[in-house]
């Protein structure tokens, strides 16, 4: 039996983590515009922070949540800057072996 290369393990596990993401950002909407219980900014961005920063920019973007929230939005921002600059030298390094 072949085994499943780790490249797939972590893309699956990435692709379940901004899944994820993306619903909790879509949950906090709906409990906003209900006025009911939301989710601590602190467990958005953790979420993010963790790797579902892209499954947090699309909800941002397709809830048109968190957006007027300045202090919040640049905080994601920053997250999602430096997992893009993490990368790009994680590829650089990558490249030059």
């Amino acid at each position: 039996m072949q085994q499943t290369p780790l490249w797939a393990i972590v893309a699956l596990g990435f692709a379940g983590l901004n899944a994820a993401t993306y619903l909790l950002f879509g949950w906090d909407k709906w409990r906003a515009l209900r006025r009911g219980w939301r989710v601590p900014e602190r467990r958005l961005l953790l979420f993010a922070a963790l790797g579902g920063s892209l499954g947090a920019k699309a909800a941002q973007r397709s809830f048109r949540h968190k957006i007027g929230r300045h202090p919040f939005a640049r905080k994601l921002n920053v997250v999602l800057g430096l997992q893009v600059a993490g990368l790009l030298a994680l590829g650089a390094w990558w490249l030059s072996r």
